[in-house]
């Protein structure tokens, strides 16, 4: 990726984590907590490839995601262990959601997954748009 392209597509990536997080709030007012479950995580998930892209590292799944995510931005400091744990909970919760049917999720829940999905990029907007966060 090249110097443009990480911020090209490191915007991307933020916008579509913003439409998701819509999407959980939609979803929210119609009372469907088990797809909050998964739109908030997939807006965590895309404001994660997001702090990436910026770096020019571009993740090859899920699970890769979430792990580069804490070898280039909690273990440098940039990004606190607690929004890593945010962020693997979601990825748990999103799959437990739409896998599992003995999985239970309330509004409450439900409202706790947004605001979570909403601390979480705060921070990812916070990093990008810092000296230190785009790389």
């Amino acid at each position: 990726m090249t110097g443009k392209n990480k911020l090209r597509n490191a915007a991307a990536e933020l916008e579509r984590a913003n439409e998701c997080l819509r999407e959980a709030q939609t979803l929210l007012a119609s009372s469907f907590a088990y797809g909050v479950a998964s739109r908030a995580y997939y807006a965590v998930f895309h404001g994660t490839r997001a702090l990436l892209f910026s770096i020019g590292v571009e993740p090859r799944s899920h699970r890769a995601a979430m792990s580069l995510l804490g070898e280039h931005f909690v273990k440098t400091g940039l990004l606190s262990p607690a929004m890593a744990r945010t962020a693997a909970r979601m990825q748990r919760d999103r799959e437990d959601a739409d896998y599992m049917t003995e999985a239970v999720f309330t509004l409450e829940q439900a409202r706790e997954l947004i605001a979570a999905a909403q601390g979480f990029l705060a921070e990812v907007r916070g990093l990008l748009s810092s000296p230190q966060g785009a790389r």
